[in-house]
């Protein structure tokens, strides 16, 4: 009979346990997934965040090199406008060489 109530104590122990490691379990299990759930939802921010960097990173560059080839079409303008000038410079020159030499020989004549 003693062994009978020894045995009914531990079924009772273990029972008791079993109820109370039950509703433990759950509970951790529950704040394990909610800390699951919070470390994903991080993670994907962060995801976003740098897919965001990225792209604006590209859009970036994108405007840095439309920036760059409009700076080379006026780089490329302005070489131009400096090459028609030095023409002009040296036509200039030339006029004014050519006057200078037809006022001496018309000054010379007149003597």
């Amino acid at each position: 009979m003693m062994i009978y109530a020894n045995v009914a104590g531990y079924l009772v122990v273990a029972a008791g346990g079993f109820v109370i490691g039950t509703l433990f379990g759950r509970k951790l299990g529950s704040e394990l997934m909610s800390l699951v759930h919070a470390l994903e939802a991080r993670i994907s921010s962060i995801e976003g965040a740098v897919g965001a960097h990225k792209a604006a990173a590209s859009a970036g560059t994108e405007k840095h090199a439309a920036a760059i080839e409009s700076h080379a079409a006026a780089v490329t303008k302005l070489a131009g406008a400096i090459e028609k000038h030095a023409a002009a410079v040296d036509e200039h020159g030339a006029a004014t060489v050519a006057a200078a030499v037809e006022s001496q020989a018309a000054h010379s004549a007149n003597k």
